[in-house]
């Protein structure tokens, strides 16, 4: 069981990191089209909606907006490390096969997504809500059939 959720926290944390390329594209010169697959489907913010702008930001050395777009941007990387050298270092054989750190990896982005959900959700970035999303979408037309 706790491989399974390792496993699924694993590709959650890979699957999705995203981008919202249609305020961003002013400021970042490149456009990655919504790349969440949570955001797309229901129109909400992912627990990792803001990760890619973070690293966008560390590598400006904008620690600050970095924090303010994900304040967790730096578990990703703790994690792929993990991942790497586990059979290397012992440290990191210890965190892999650990369950109570991944575990409380788990709750703690948890906290930080109903945290951050109610701090800025509905009309601050990156918490903001997809419009053209497929759930939005549906539920109009759902709305407009019953007029």
């Amino acid at each position: 069981m706790i491989k399974i959720l390792k496993l699924v926290f694993i590709s959650f944390i890979m699957l999705f990191i995203n981008y919202d390329s249609i305020k961003h594209i002013d400021k970042y010169y490149f456009t990655i089209n919504q790349l969440c697959l949570i955001r797309n489907i229901t129109g909400f913010p992912c627990p990792s909606c803001g990760m890619t702008r973070a690293y966008i930001e560390i590598s400006k050395f904008n620690f600050r907006k970095a924090f303010y777009y994900h304040p967790l941007f730096i578990f990703p990387s703790i994690i792929f490390f993990v991942i790497i050298f586990k059979k290397k270092l012992k440290i990191a054989e210890y965190i892999y096969n650990n369950n109570y750190i991944i575990i409380s990896i788990i709750l703690i982005f948890i906290l930080v997504y109903i945290i951050r959900f109610i701090l800025f959700f509905p009309n601050e970035e990156p918490f903001t809500y997809n419009y053209n999303s497929q759930f939005y979408t549906l539920f109009k037309i759902l709305i407009d059939a019953f007029k």
